[in-house]
């Protein structure tokens, strides 16, 4: 008996020894991460087997009122906000509102001929042969959403819809107002009320300027020896929309892992309805689903996307056989977000097969 007891204090004390260590070495790698490319605050979320291992900050929300970041810090979290639109789409797929094969003519009104073949999905995985970004976009300027949709009906389209893969933050104009349209409200409400209130995610909203937003990060730019405030942009991008926290990030990724609000099948989709792109990674073909990118990584999938915005850059990993993800979101713009991901990918224990 007594070898037992000592077997099992001899657990007890060491077992949170080796998860410290493995913080640390998180901890250590990230901190010399952002000295070497100055980055000035960095906010890490991991999820591992479905369980929450990290949830802190480093360095500064704020420089010149020297503010830590924290997992309550709120970045403006760019083109990462995409998969949440698509969500929004699948929600009323779900309710049998509109379909993925619709033709976005039965919505927007006035659509030119040449956008006849432009489907849901099209605008969805980048397909549509819609152009990058609206004509005349001002970032500096608070424009409803449809004057820049109908100021591109002049444009022809950059290829036949279907053809190919260009990334088009137009699209996703587009789909935020075919939300606003069908649902008879604001694409900023539905948003709200549907999506991230319905997963708990209290600190996630579209990005404004004129509201106050306890804990707000500053965004920064430029090198380490010339940091500079970045332009703080007037216009709300359906395309990069949102504020959010790594405590929200994490919320949101078990709020997938557990599937609610949409069905298992539903949720699948958004990484499985794919288009090849022209990238790669370890000489793997990148597909873009829905608000997603993915690709093999020793032959598991890996579903990705990263965000930026002046001042900001995030990104988003999971690896879904192994119910993990890594979520950093920062307040610099030259960060290496997706190199850092990996290093602290890299970092985490492998689980062992069980026999």
């Amino acid at each position: 008996m007594k070898f037992f007891v000592c077997l099992l204090l001899f657990s007890l004390f060491f077992l949170p020894v080796t998860i410290h260590a493995q913080q640390d070495k998180i901890d250590v790698f990230i901190r010399n991460q952002m000295k070497q490319q100055g980055i000035t605050g960095l906010s890490i979320g991991i999820i591992q087997d479905g369980k929450i291992t990290k949830a802190t900050g480093y360095g500064k929300a704020n420089i010149e009122w020297n503010v830590p970041a924290t997992a309550t810090t709120v970045y403006k979290i760019g083109s990462v906000s995409k998969q949440f639109i698509a969500v929004a789409i699948m929600q009323l797929v779900q309710a049998g509102t509109l379909q993925v094969s619709d033709p976005v003519s039965k919505y927007i009104a006035g659509a030119p001929a040449t956008w006849t073949g432009i489907t849901i999905r099209h605008l969805l995985n980048h397909t549509s042969g819609l152009a990058e970004d609206p004509p005349g976009f001002d970032a500096m300027a608070d424009e409803a959403d449809s004057v820049y949709i109908k100021a591109a009906f002049a444009d022809t389209l950059a290829f036949a819809t279907g053809t190919k893969y260009a990334y088009s933050n137009l699209g996703y104009f587009v789909l935020a107002d075919i939300i606003r349209i069908v649902t008879h409200g604001s694409f900023a409400d539905y948003m709200q009320k549907n999506i991230f209130a319905a997963c708990g995610l209290a600190s996630t909203r579209t990005t404004s300027l004129a509201a106050i937003v306890p804990r707000r990060a500053a965004g920064y730019m430029g090198s380490k020896d010339s940091m500079r405030n970045a332009p703080n942009w007037v216009a709300m991008r359906p395309s990069g929309a949102f504020l959010s926290t790594i405590n929200d990030m994490l919320k949101w990724e078990l709020c997938m892992q557990q599937h609610k609000l949409l069905s298992l099948q539903q949720w699948n989709q958004l990484w499985t309805d794919t288009i090849k792109t022209p990238f790669t990674m370890d000489n793997e073909p990148i597909y873009y689903g829905y608000g997603w990118m993915t690709n093999k990584v020793n032959g598991k999938q890996f579903v990705h996307h990263g965000g930026s915005l002046p001042g900001f850059k995030s990104v988003y990993f999971r690896y879904l056989e192994e119910k993990t993800a890594i979520i950093v979101l920062t307040n610099a713009d030259n960060a290496d977000a997706y190199g850092i991901a990996f290093g602290v990918k890299d970092l985490l224990p492998v689980k062992s097969k069980r026999k």
